[in-house]
């Protein structure tokens, strides 16, 4: 038996491979460059506009998902309730009566709880944020190579963990070492 058509592994067939591979290296290349160009953590803040909310989208400092699951949580309350309807008055009015109450707080129990990880996962980035601004504010007080204030007032004290940092420290723990 003939067929019409022949088999051909020719340079069409391996053509398409080499495009598919060179779109493949291309697409990382061009990820890796926006990656360490225009999604650095130096550009936060920096761009407005629509830059601003593509830099926000593809950094994830908002998250979409929380809108995206109300929206199908209000589509699928809809087709619940018109699928209920339509159940009590074409099929069974107790399976329509079920599924128009039952199926809703079922429906409502599951995404509630989606959005309790959802938002569980949003407030714990908003402590993460908060929580960098007070390490920001306290950083002065904290810093390296910042010298402790030991207390000249008992002379047993040995100095904190500030090593040859300052004189006075030195100097306090060389008087505490002769008594």
């Amino acid at each position: 038996m003939m067929y019409p058509y022949s088999y051909s592994y020719g340079i069409l067939y391996y053509g398409r491979e080499i495009a598919i591979f060179a779109a493949i290296l291309l697409a990382v290349v061009l990820s890796i460059v926006l990656y360490f160009t225009f999604l650095s953590k130096k550009n936060e803040g920096k761009y407005k506009g629509a830059k601003g909310k593509i830099y926000n989208f593809l950094s994830f400092n908002k998250f979409y998902t929380e809108d995206i699951m109300k929206l199908l949580y209000v589509v699928s309350v809809a087709v619940l309730v018109v699928a209920g309807f339509a159940m009590m008055f074409t099929h069974n009015f107790i399976s329509g009566l079920l599924v128009l109450v039952l199926g809703n707080v079922a429906l409502r129990i599951s995404y509630e709880l989606i959005m309790m990880f959802i938002i569980m996962c949003r407030k714990t980035v908003s402590i993460d944020r908060k929580m960098d601004k007070i390490t920001e504010f306290y950083s002065d007080d904290f810093g390296e190579g910042e010298c402790c204030a030991c207390d000249e007032t008992i002379p047993d004290q040995e100095c904190c963990s500030c090593q040859d940092c300052c004189c006075e420290c030195d100097e306090q723990e060389i008087n505490a070492s002769d008594r």
